[in-house]
């Protein structure tokens, strides 16, 4: 793999939210950083800020749309380094109301998406390995509240779909590993909860705030790097301490103990 400063990395769905914050941290060490997203308008501004990023249009859930946009980065750079998989969208529905059309949305964004861009990637990481860090969640090891359980299902298959593809790629040196992220304000985040819902979630993270999209992105700069060189098929909880609590407020635990 490449030294930690002049990588080729690649960031699907990096025009927002966790993966803007991805694509701005590795282009700010120097770094290639291909922005992957389907939304041109929103990436514009975030390449031209940022030295060396540039900007394809993908559609995570087509293949075809997927193996043109990595035959780019092909063509451009000769190979890739980094992958981070970003790119998602949830839906809102109960399960006795959930559409078959948001089910294979979210899926095929979410879990296919996943799975097409790390098989593109893995193309052009070859020989030289590298890393491929997917934005799974919290949800995938318990429940989303702010989704459904169509992005529960998505996130849960990304961390199975990242320990079976940590195994398979290892023997070329790629390594596959996760981030969740917990409670964390993303753009989906701000248009779906109103102010007092979540100033309500903050009660319930320990460390007492929000996750912000740049923590999620120091926890993939991490994976990426050299820190991580035997870390491969696992996943790190980036969620102020949501996990190891019971879902009330914090302050509550407290209040009944002396």
């Amino acid at each position: 793999m490449a030294t930690p400063t002049g990588r080729i990395v690649a960031v699907t769905g990096g025009a927002n939210g966790i993966g803007s914050a991805c694509a701005r941290l590795f282009a700010s060490r120097g770094d290639t950083v291909y922005v992957l997203d389907r939304d041109a308008e929103a990436a514009r501004p975030l390449v031209a800020q940022c030295a060396g990023s540039r900007f394809i249009a993908i559609d995570v859930s087509v293949k075809a749309s997927v193996e043109a946009a990595f035959a780019e980065i092909a063509r451009q750079s000769q190979r890739l380094d980094v992958l981070v998989n970003s790119a998602g969208v949830e839906s809102r529905a109960l399960l006795a109301n959930l559409e078959e059309e948001a089910w294979d949305r979210v899926l095929d964004i979410n879990l296919k998406g996943t799975m097409l861009c790390t098989q593109a990637a893995a193309r052009l990481m070859k020989p030289g390995g590298g890393s491929v860090v997917n934005i799974a969640s919290v949800a995938g090891k318990r429940i989303s509240y702010s989704g459904d359980v169509a992005y529960t299902a998505s996130k849960g298959g990304v961390l199975g779909f990242t320990r079976h593809a940590a195994f398979e790629l290892a023997v070329d040196g790629i390594r596959v590993t996760a981030v969740c992220p917990g409670p964390t304000l993303t753009p989906m985040i701000l248009r779906n909860l109103s102010q007092q819902r979540m100033d309500a979630v903050v009660e319930t993270v320990p460390l007492g705030r929000w996750v912000q999209p740049e923590d999620i992105a120091s926890a993939v700069e991490f994976l990426a790097g050299p820190g991580a060189a035997m870390c491969t098929g696992t996943s790190i909880d980036v969620d102020g301490g949501v996990m190891v609590s019971n879902g009330s407020r914090y302050q509550d635990y407290f209040a009944a103990r002396t």
